[in-house]
């Protein structure tokens, strides 16, 4: 079975937060398993990424849209048993940032990644790769089963399309129907039109053979008009050919048992060496006092993660005897706020822009992960925490009500049940009073390690999906 991923960014090459991080551990475990990965993805030749790995130079592809040629050269490389195909085009990747600045996406984002879809599926059929499932992720891959349905009959793969997160739905303008290439005819409700705009969102899932979403939960609320942005009842009418399969977190990447960035290594069986890299952090950090609990939210700084409950919390956590370290980076009013709640409190610790050292460090020194998320289409940092042995703080919604169990119910996290600061108050507090007794800590802490997250699990059930699709069992 031959499966090609369709992606805007994916780790190592690019990312700008979970989707490079989710088809790249996708990939890498899928291949793993046997199964024949290739991945897509265009070429930011700005980002500086692709010096260390040997790339060769392949195909040029050309596409046409609303009488305009598009010219792309494709370099090639393999990086744990998948390959990587590149499609660069210097007008349109050549920039500085990959979608735009943290105050505004790229006008001409709808050619961007039309093109690039385009693109993709020339360069299929001229290479006659005859996958058998074409995956495509998140808006920016929604012009693939589109145009596959327009212009590429011959391309026979299935398609699957994962939705990473609804917020996203890749709008704009009526008018790029005519600049992508796309008849009129496809501006009704039920393909692209979207309140007298487009959604490539919309065009991706009408057109795929299959929907998936990464946590079963999250599947569920995207068909409700409370969590979907707008699209629920559309969502809704696909239910028969929507599935959540939970996403995980890369197992050779995040180790505690082999990391290099941390202190010292460590396992279930040896959790009480977080001390040591507890004290480390706390040094470096300048947060200090290893015997009060520590704190991580690390996180996209986006809206409806629950940061500005946090923020509105300072004068609150400042009253509590444990540190808090605050790692990210995003919307500047965000980046700001936590810069000034750090300096006005010495129990906060505030990074902006996370380094690959500090970001191992912090999860190998936390004693708990915060995670109060209005809505949360997975989740990664609850997952990063419990491969280190730190207990998840969470809001129960989406793919959180996926990993994490309240203690109270048999489980090793804290649930806030309503969306206020004084819901996030009283789990903070409970995780606080949880953390007086050490034994019990560090046996909860072996607990949650001992879980499993990994992409291994999530690439399994994948190729099942991909079976299952095919025709087979």
């Amino acid at each position: 079975m031959i499966a090609v991923h369709v992606t805007s960014e994916v780790y190592p090459f690019s990312r700008t937060g979970m989707l490079g991080d989710s088809v790249f551990g996708l990939a890498k475990s899928q291949a793993s398993l046997g199964l024949d990965t290739v991945v897509f993805s265009p070429m930011y030749t700005s980002a500086g990424c692709y010096e260390p790995y040997d790339l060769v130079q392949g195909r040029d592809i050309t596409v046409y849209a609303a009488g305009i040629c598009y010219f792309f050269t494709t370099f090639s490389t393999q990086l744990d048993g998948v390959r990587y195909v590149f499609f660069n085009n210097e007008e349109l990747y050549n920039r500085r940032y990959i979608y735009g600045t943290s105050s505004y996406d790229y006008s001409d984002n709808d050619i961007r990644y039309g093109m690039f879809c385009m693109a993709a599926l020339q360069y299929i059929r001229e290479e006659n790769i005859q996958p058998d499932i074409i995956h495509c992720h998140e808006w920016q891959a929604g012009l693939v089963p589109v145009y596959k349905h327009l212009f590429y009959e011959d391309i026979k793969a299935k398609i699957v399309f994962t939705i990473h997160d609804i917020t996203f739905q890749g709008v704009f303008g009526k008018f790029s129907i005519q600049s992508l290439g796309l008849p009129w005819e496809m501006y009704n409700i039920e393909e692209l039109e979207f309140y007298e705009n487009i959604s490539l969102l919309k065009g991706g899932a009408t057109h795929s053979d299959f929907i998936t979403l990464l946590s079963p939960t999250y599947a569920k609320e995207v068909q409700t008009e409370e969590n979907s942005f707008g699209l629920g009842s559309f969502m809704a009418k696909f239910e028969d050919r929507i599935e959540g399969i939970l996403g995980g977190i890369d197992y050779d990447r995040f180790n505690p048992e082999t990391d290099q960035f941390i202190k010292m290594n460590y396992n279930a069986d040896t959790v009480q060496h977080k001390l040591v890299n507890k004290e480390d952090f706390l040094s470096e950090t300048g947060l200090g006092n290893t015997e009060l609990p520590l704190f991580l939210l690390e996180t996209k700084f986006t809206e409806r993660k629950g940061l500005e409950l946090l923020a509105d919390c300072a004068d609150k956590l400042a009253e509590i005897p444990a540190n808090f370290a605050i790692l990210g980076y995003g919307e500047p009013k965000f980046c700001s706020k936590f810069k000034e709640i750090a300096n006005n409190h010495n129990n906060v610790f505030t990074s902006i822009g996370i380094s690959e050292s500090m970001l191992h460090k912090a999860y190998a020194a936390a004693d708990f992960v915060l995670r109060p998320s209005l809505s949360d289409p997975c989740g990664k940092s609850q997952m990063l925490g419990m491969r280190y042995g730190a207990l998840p703080v969470v809001r129960r919604t989406g793919g959180l009500i996926d990993t994490v169990v309240d203690i109270e119910d048999g489980g090793y996290g804290f649930f806030m049940d309503g969306y206020s600061r004084h819901d996030l108050i009283k789990q903070i507090n409970r995780a606080v009073d949880f953390f007086q007794n050490k034994a019990i800590l560090f046996e909860y802490a072996a607990k949650v390690m001992r879980l499993d997250f990994s992409w291994m699990r999530t690439a399994e059930k994948f190729i099942l999906l991909y079976q299952r699709i095919l025709g087979g069992s």
